[in-house]
């Protein structure tokens, strides 16, 4: 068997849920991070890479922590359950951050 494949979407069971970092909303930091995630076979993400940068650290790692807490739901290929990678985007801007 060889690479998980890179998958395109992935349903979430329970979706990221990146927590705004205090500083980083403070000084107006924003942008888009994109997280290369390999996703096992019961839906959690094992390993979560950054893909593209928002250029600020601090809104990176916390956007890995949201996709390292996350649940998805398994990708499946003829009925069984395989790991596999998806592109998972988080976009942080101070103007919609609750």
């Amino acid at each position: 068997m060889g690479l998980p494949k890179l998958i395109s979407t992935i349903e979430y069971v329970r979706p990221p849920a990146p927590r705004y970092p205090r500083t980083a909303r403070s000084l107006g930091q924003r942008g888009l991070v994109i997280l290369r995630a390999l996703i096992d076979v019961n839906g959690h993400a094992t390993e979560v890479i950054v893909h593209r940068s928002t250029g600020f650290s601090a809104l990176d790692e916390a956007a890995r922590r949201a996709v390292l807490e996350a649940a998805f739901k398994p990708y499946e290929e003829d009925g069984r359950r395989q790991p596999a990678f998806v592109l998972i985007p988080i976009e942080f801007d101070p103007s919609h951050a609750g």
